[in-house]
Formats: structure tokens, sequence, C-alpha cells
């Protein structure tokens, strides 16, 4: 008797083409390796500002495009080789993207936001960093854990670009319209939280996640 096969789930499509869109999104202005088009505010005083940036930059775009690979278990099972591979190469760019994000993180203007870039690139490095050691040691239970509680924080830049939106309308919502800043005073201020909130939801998702699968085996 044949194994049934699993049905592609649209909502995965709907996921990818979301991220891959916010991804896009962030990244883009970047790719011409313009000074003036960096949507940071770059700190004349610090020349490597805006080299770093870029160097965190498409550090975490490859982290982000090539980590999803690491969890299909097809891919595990038939290619063992190929998924160290994209392991190590999963690692390397988060070591490079988090450092370079704390140095990044430490020059952003607002105190709130260069907090929770801290925090994001500090826990990108811890959590990459518990993943390898529990592979070294063979613990592969706490290493699919950690790498899964890794990639939800390399997620948090395109989630928090995603609930942007959800805040805005839910602050014009809550406050019955817009403040006298306009619309630009009110993204100013969910730019504040919304990292916070990104790593908030990931984090407790790929708990989440993480719960299912043991209920499964």
């Amino acid at each position: 008797m044949t194994p049934a096969k699993r049905k592609w789930n649209p909502g995965w499509l709907i996921l990818i083409v979301l991220f891959g869109g916010a991804t896009g999104f962030a990244v883009g202005p970047y790719v011409l390796l313009d000074p003036g088009l960096s949507r940071v505010d770059l700190d004349p005083s610090f020349p490597l500002h805006f080299p770093l940036l870029l160097v965190h930059i498409f550090a975490s775009f490859l982290a982000l495009a090539v980590g999803w690979l690491q969890f299909l278990p097809a891919l595990r099972r038939r290619r063992p080789g190929l998924h160290r591979l994209i392991g190590r190469i999963y690692l390397i760019c988060v070591a490079i993207g988090g450092a370079t994000g704390l140095v990044v993180g430490a020059f952003t203007e607002s105190f709130i936001r260069q907090l929770a870039f801290l925090t994001l690139a500090a826990l990108w490095l811890f959590t990459g960093w518990r993943g390898y050691v529990a592979i070294r040691r063979r613990q592969y239970g706490a290493h699919g854990l950690w790498m899964l509680r890794s990639y939800a924080v390399t997620l948090v830049a395109a989630t928090a670009r995603l609930i942007t939106p959800l805040c805005i309308l839910i602050f014009v919502a809550g406050h019955g319209g817009l403040p006298p800043g306009g619309v630009q005073a009110v993204v100013s201020l969910v730019l504040e939280v919304n990292i916070w909130l990104g790593l908030i939801v990931n984090l407790l998702l790929a708990e989440w996640v993480f719960a299912q699968r043991l209920r499964g085996d």
C-alpha cells in the first residue's frame, strides 16, 4: 500500500508571497548601493555606517532565503549533506548579520528602536549559537528547536513590516481618526513598536510549531 501524498497547502504559498514581498520591499532600495536611497538615517560621523548596513541587510536576506530549507523533512532524509551545507550557510549569515546588526543598531536614532534592534541582533546570535552547539553535541531535538527559534528571529524584519499596516488601522480605529500629525505621525509611532511586536509574535509561533511537531511525533 503506497503512502498518501501530502497535499500542497495554499496557505504556505500565501505566506511565501507575503514574506517575499515584505522582504523585497525592505531590500530593494539597497540593491543600487546608493546611500541616498537608504531608509535608515545614516550617521555622517561614522563612515562605515552604510557599508555595515549593506552587509547586515544582504546577510539577513540570504539567511531568510535559505533558512526555511532546513526544515524540509524530505531534504534532511534524502540529502543530509545538502541539509548540513544549507545549515552552515545559514549560520554564517546569522553570525555576520547579527554582528553587524549590533553595530548598526547602536546608531539607530530612537532609543526604543535602538533597544529593539540590539535585542533582535543579540537574540539572533544567541539562538544561532545554541543551535550550532546542540548539533555539535548531537542533541537533535534541541538543535531543531533552537534553529526554529533562530529562523523566527530571522523573519522578524518581514513580520514587522507586514503588521505595520494592521497596527496603523488599529490605531486609527481606536482613536476615531488620525492625530494632528496625520498618517506620518501614526507611522512614526508604529515604527517604535513594530519590531517588538514582530519578535513576540514570531517567537510565540515558533514555540507553537515545535509543540505541534512533538504532538505529531
